[in-house]
């Protein structure tokens, strides 16, 4: 992979104005750890998902470093913000940009919306993996066979036309009196195949020393695009 050796100075700029890139298009990011802990994600979860080494991602978040700007763009994907919210330094700007702390705390309604997916799913297809987080499904595949990954793909294939069929039926993603929170979620199931497949199929691929599981991994890859 390649690395970013460009250190970077700190800046005087007006707070709120996105900082420009270094020599060599290096980008500063120095909003990156407001809105990564704004979105719960570790540091090392963030590294783990953008591909880069924790030193680097840690460098780039203290400033002591720029980021590559295929790296930026994908951690900006990554996080569901814009490239000029990582490049501005925290301060006002981002104090009119984040909403006051609740008094209480939020119930976890995405762990709720799962739950019931699970249940509708394993009742109809027998199976509820379309309903289990990126994370959940990484880790059951850690150590597992070639095969049960391309399992775990099929299922999910059906598991997603299920949905398709049923909620495109019934018109439910366009209901005007369905929640905005399960609207969300249920397009994120749905968009989620099947860039998530090939994503879990290479994962395995990556470690698959056979040449009979690399290549029925590659060609079932080859079958999502």
């Amino acid at each position: 992979m390649a690395k970013d050796t460009q250190e970077v100075s700190g800046s005087n700029r007006p707070v709120g104005e996105p900082e420009p890139a270094v020599r060599g298009g290096g980008l500063p990011l120095p909003g990156l750890k407001h809105w990564r802990t704004r979105r719960g994600i570790s540091q090392a979860e963030l590294a783990r998902r953008a591909d880069l080494s924790s030193d680097y991602l840690f460098k780039v978040e203290s400033g002591r470093r720029a980021c590559r700007p295929d790296a930026a763009e994908l951690i900006a994907d990554l996080l569901g913000v814009g490239m000029g919210a990582l490049r501005r330094k925290p301060g006002a700007a981002f104090d009119m940009e984040t909403p006051p702390k609740p008094d209480r705390p939020k119930v976890a309604y995405r762990h709720v919306h799962q739950a019931y997916l699970r249940i509708i799913l394993e009742g109809a297809v027998g199976s509820a993996y379309t309903a289990m987080d990126e994370r959940e499904i990484e880790e059951r595949l850690e150590g597992s066979a070639w095969e049960e990954a391309l399992e775990i793909v099929r299922a999910r294939e059906r598991e997603a036309g299920y949905l398709q069929d049923a909620l495109g039926a019934r018109g439910v993603l366009e209901d005007p009196d369905l929640p905005e929170d399960v609207r969300a979620f249920l397009e994120a199931v749905l968009e989620s195949f099947p860039d998530l497949d090939i994503h879990l199929l290479a994962m395995v691929r990556r470690r698959e020393t056979s040449e009979e599981g690399h290549e029925a991994l590659t060609k079932a890859m080859r079958a999502l695009l």
